[in-house]
């Protein structure tokens, strides 16, 4: 596999777990009003899809359509960064 898409997709797994860890710290330590809120701005935009839900749908939700979301971001960030400083280093 290529380095920079072995790079890409390590970082979407790291990103996916980071986001599944906070999402069920927020879960758990949050009262029942603060964190829905919490919740949709960490996976805003993709929460407008699930934002009406409550109780452990949205926490379903959150887990699955946040964390793709996050692991994209974490793997585009990956694949920018490694393109650059394979630009400055060739």
């Amino acid at each position: 596999m290529k380095s920079t898409r072995r790079a890409a997709a390590e970082a979407a797994v790291i990103g996916f777990l980071l986001h599944t860890v906070t999402s069920l710290w927020i879960w758990k330590t949050w009262g029942f009003f603060g964190r829905g809120n919490v919740i949709a701005w960490l996976d805003f935009p993709a929460s407008l899809g699930f934002m009406q839900l409550d109780g452990g749908w949205l926490l379903f939700w959150s887990l699955l359509a946040g964390g793709l979301q996050w692991g994209a971001i974490a793997a585009a960030l990956a694949t920018v960064v490694g393109r650059a400083a394979r630009r400055r280093a060739g």
